[in-house]
């Protein structure tokens, strides 16, 4: 079970970091999303501009972007669809071959089941508070990708953690396969 996760944890931040690859632009739905929530925190444009600072400051909006185009505009331009963009029932499926293997995505907003040829799922689901991707085994949880600062840190079944920005986003397939 660790080989696949490993494996699938590889493939997970293959697909979200492959628009490095493949010039992909995306629709930086996260990014528009936290645009929209400060524009609806109050009334007030005083407030909002306020709010809006902050973000810049703390940088929400920063590990927004980072987040879109490292991971939700690569699903997005090898399926189609952003998961963050999704609408709650909204589902989508497709297919990637990795090393010969075929696996199915399944995508629904902020969640992610990745299901090989034999049938084994691993479920990952985004928590929006915590910017991180968890993968999930019932109520347990475990936290395999986390944006922060204006850095992505993988943490690996291995204890390992590989971090990328936007210095060393070119190596993320050689990296991950190194690791595992």
């Amino acid at each position: 079970m660790k080989k696949l996760m490993t494996k699938v944890v590889a493939i997970t931040l293959l697909v979200s970091t492959s628009f490095m690859m493949s010039g992909c632009y995306g629709s930086f739905a996260l990014v528009s999303k936290v645009h929209e929530f400060n524009g609806n925190v109050s009334d007030s444009k005083f407030i909002n501009e306020l709010v809006f600072l902050g973000f810049c400051i703390i940088p929400v909006y920063g590990l927004a972007a980072l987040g879109d185009a490292i991971i939700f505009n690569s699903i997005e331009f090898w399926s189609g669809s952003n998961p963050v963009a999704m609408n709650e029932n909204e589902t989508e499926e497709s297919e990637i071959m990795h090393e010969g293997q075929l696996y199915k995505l399944f995508k629904s907003k902020n969640n992610l089941t990745v299901a090989d040829a034999n049938g084994a799922e691993v479920h990952f689901t985004w928590f929006p508070k915590e910017k991180s991707w968890y993968l999930m085994d019932g109520e347990n949880k475990t936290k395999a990708v986390e944006m922060k600062e204006n850095a992505v840190f993988t943490y690996l079944p291995n204890n390992k953690t590989l971090v990328f920005d936007q210095h060393n986003a070119q190596s993320v397939e050689a990296t991950v396969m190194g690791a595992r």
